[in-house]
């Protein structure tokens, strides 16, 4: 954080799980920006995470331009758009045949992980299950595991499957699920994920926004995966 005359004007936090460095939170007081606070910070943020042995860097940024120049700055260049669905999904999908959905084990959302995005993150399940309150499903396909993903109060996300043949009945569970325990199903897809794209346009949802994913070298199969939020990817 930093501080004019005792006061905190801007903050930086950055989560590190093995190699993977995500930026959760940058912000500054309107009074101080652009007067060369956030830089330092954002650098000093930045190399602390190098230290414990970072490699990959990436945020969820808005379309704030003084905020994405900044990433870009630090190597962080545009990777996808991040596009945010919300709406009545109709008809509400039915898991197709062949499939099973079961309560989520801690250990296979972080042997998932370690496939899909090279960090098993178990700290990161810890709070979704314990402290966000979110409920977590496996997807299991004769008898093995195909995916799993984590719904409260009609949002999805984080989701994940192994290949691209489970995309359609993971999503279908998801939103099945997800369309019963509010009025709208909201997701967040990321722009190279065409499946989960088509597939929340097929059901009726709507495209309400997008944010920006910037980063300094490629995450591993994000056409695969649905990401948490800008907090906790």
């Amino acid at each position: 954080m930093a501080e004019i005359d005792g006061s905190i004007v801007a903050i930086a936090g950055a989560i590190v799980r093995d190699r993977l460095w995500f930026l959760s939170g940058f912000w500054a007081v309107p009074a101080a920006q652009h007067r060369g606070i956030g830089m330092p910070l954002l650098r000093r943020v930045w190399q602390d995470g190098k230290e414990a042995g970072a490699t990959i860097f990436f945020t969820w940024a808005s379309s704030d331009p003084a905020a994405m120049a900044a990433y870009m700055k630090m190597g962080m260049l545009p990777g996808s758009q991040i596009l945010k669905f919300e709406g009545v999904p109709c008809p509400v999908p039915a898991l197709p045949a062949g499939y099973e959905v079961s309560p989520l084990e801690p250990a296979v959302a972080m042997a998932l992980d370690l496939i899909i995005l090279g960090t098993q993150r178990r700290d990161d399940h810890t709070f979704w299950r314990c402290r966000a309150g979110l409920v977590g499903r496996e997807l299991i396909h004769e008898g093995q595991i195909a995916g799993y993903y984590y719904v409260r109060n009609g949002k999805i996300g984080p989701a994940g499957w192994t290949e691209p043949r489970h995309a359609p009945a993971l999503l279908a569970a998801a939103v099945g699920e997800a369309a019963q325990t509010a009025p709208a199903v909201r997701l967040s897809v990321p722009g190279m994920n065409h499946t989960a794209l088509r597939y929340a346009l097929a059901v009726g949802l709507r495209l309400m926004g997008f944010a920006h994913l910037l980063t300094n070298a490629p995450l591993l199969r994000l056409p695969y995966y649905l990401p948490s939020g800008p907090a906790l990817f």
